[in-house]
């Protein structure tokens, strides 16, 4: 597996001679509930990328650990970038990468907070860069990936420290997972309106999690879930 932290920089220029395509996962690090770590969704975007390379030799960059997570920064341990500044470091690892001769990124996003500014900074340095091309994954909007979760645990499981996450942290980290800490209450998500931010959001999920019960929850359907993630995105490079 190539991995960019692990590469010096000899080995960098040799595989840009064959390849322009890298692998960048990115996460955060917030509140997942009282039952999972708080580097969810940091953890959870490295196996999937840590697994598509593996499978592809496309090289894989270190994962960008914090995110934008405002909304959960009522929350202790809940460490959160600024949109601004999660674009201006966006800006500066895509500006880095394009410099030595990347020009097609396949991004692995752990978390939703972190989209609007992804977006953003890309729609700004096309004007840029021509040849800059970009792919986000990001397994829970994702059609086909989110399809196993709801074959297997149901439709309304929820979309944030649920059973879909948690099922997929039983795959890849069961030592971040501690289903004695949960009190066994549903939090279905309603759609609405109006913002959710620090001030609404531990109002409406005092304890954190966005949906059913997580202790329905299995290892299998992590495991499956993580399976068919890696198959997506090995189609996403091959196919480009």
């Amino acid at each position: 597996m190539n991995l960019l932290a692990e590469m010096s920089w000899d080995e960098t220029k040799e595989y840009l001679a064959r390849d322009n395509r890298l692998i960048l996962p990115l996460g955060a690090t917030e509140e997942h509930g009282r039952h999972l770590g708080l580097g969810t969704d940091h953890i959870e975007a490295e196996a999937i990328a840590l697994g598509v390379g593996e499978q592809t030799d496309v090289v894989v960059a270190p994962t960008l650990n914090y995110g934008m997570s405002h909304a959960q920064l009522g929350f202790a341990g809940t460490l959160s970038l600024r949109p601004t500044t999660l674009i201006a470091i966006l800006e500066d690892l895509f500006r880095s990468l394009y410099r030595h001769g990347f020009r097609r990124v396949l991004v692995v996003n752990g978390h939703g907070g972190n989209t609007a500014s992804l977006t953003s900074t890309v729609q700004t340095l096309a004007l840029e860069f021509k040849n800059l091309r970009v792919k986000n994954f990001e397994w829970w909007t994702d059609q086909e990936s989110y399809r196993v979760i709801i074959d297997m645990l149901g439709e309304q499981v929820g979309s944030h420290a649920s059973p879909g996450e948690t099922a997929f942290m039983l795959a890849v980290r069961p030592s971040a997972v501690k289903l004695d800490r949960l009190t066994g209450r549903d939090a279905p998500v309603k759609p609405s309106r109006e913002f959710t931010t620090m001030n609404t959001f531990a109002q409406k999920y005092p304890d954190g999690i966005m949906g059913l019960d997580p202790r329905m929850a299995t290892r299998e359907a992590g495991e499956a879930l993580l399976k068919k993630s890696i198959e997506i995105c090995v189609r996403e490079l091959e196919n480009w």
